[in-house]
């Protein structure tokens, strides 16, 4: 009988960002027992992590089957209103203050970053990210002077950046791939060749995807990412590992991956996106070995 042998790629379980995100959506619920907490918007893009937290009390205004505004609007003084990490428009924190709600916010601090940058960087500006993802809309909001650059192609509309053409900055979301990324730098500087080129991905994300790049694709016979299909970092993961030839799984849980036939497999990389937790790894790990 041949065991499964596993690879768990470092980093696993969830990033930094995730982490103080979750402790401060539980506590809000937990200093705000009596009162009706809401996550305006998914927390993080992971299904069972806002299940632990609806499962601990908290209510969700799901983006993807409301508009947040409006959701906002509809709340009552004295609600908790915990905003997501990925980042929301300034306008609702004074909108939340007039309403007299209690505001938590949970945005990651690697996002705020990139924000405060385009905020204050006085230049001409350039945003690189996947349209319609909460990230790439809050900064939009934060600098409605910027210029959308679409990272899944590059393109975006050079006339439209004003100001000296000669010295434009481009900021990208914190989950694009390294391909992503090198895309629009390349395309930002054949318009602008003397333009500066400012954050962009996080340390967590850039770490994950460097550990996927690095396998080879004799090294093992496939690769597993944890992660939710709505997570943009996970489906960066698979897609890097599909562009190197390895068979390559994105799942949500154990669940998912014991439906998987994975019997022609006996080498399997496992790694996860930034918002699935350390505790789902390992179990998928354990699961793995017991093949």
């Amino acid at each position: 009988m041949v065991v499964m042998e596993v690879k768990l790629l470092a980093p696993y379980g969830y990033c930094s960002g995730v982490v103080l995100a979750m402790k401060k959506a539980l506590d809000a619920k937990k200093e705000h027992p009596d009162a009706n907490v809401y996550l305006l918007g998914n927390l993080v893009h992971n299904e069972e992590a806002v299940k632990e937290l609806r499962d601990a009390g908290l209510l969700l205004i799901d983006e993807r089957e409301s508009n947040l505004l409006d959701a906002l609007l509809d709340l009552r003084r004295g609600d908790v209103v915990v905003f997501s990490a990925h980042g929301h428009p300034a306008s609702y924190d004074d909108l939340a203050e007039l309403k007299g709600l209690v505001l938590i916010d949970a945005t990651c601090p690697f996002v705020k970053e990139n924000t405060l940058e385009g905020q204050e960087c006085g230049r001409p500006l350039i945003y690189a990210g996947v349209k319609g993802h909460l990230e790439c809309e809050a900064f939009l909001a934060n600098c409605p002077d910027a210029v959308f650059l679409d990272a899944k192609d590059g393109s975006f509309n050079y006339l439209k950046v004003k100001g000296k053409r000669e010295d434009p900055i481009l900021i990208c979301q914190t989950t694009l791939s390294l391909e992503e990324v090198e895309r629009a730098k390349a395309e930002v500087l054949k318009f602008f060749p003397a333009a500066t080129i400012g954050k962009e991905r996080c340390l967590s994300t850039k770490s994950r995807q460097e550990a996927v790049l690095n396998l080879s694709k004799g090294e093992v016979d496939a690769l597993i990412v944890l992660g939710s299909s709505s997570s943009n970092n996970s489906v960066k993961l698979a897609e890097i590992g599909k562009g190197k030839g390895i068979p390559t799984f994105l799942c949500l849980g154990i669940e998912e991956v014991s439906r998987l036939d994975l019997s022609s497999f006996h080498k399997v990389a496992l790694c996860s996106g930034a918002s699935t937790s350390r505790e789902a790894v390992l179990r998928v790990k354990d699961y793995l070995e017991s093949l």
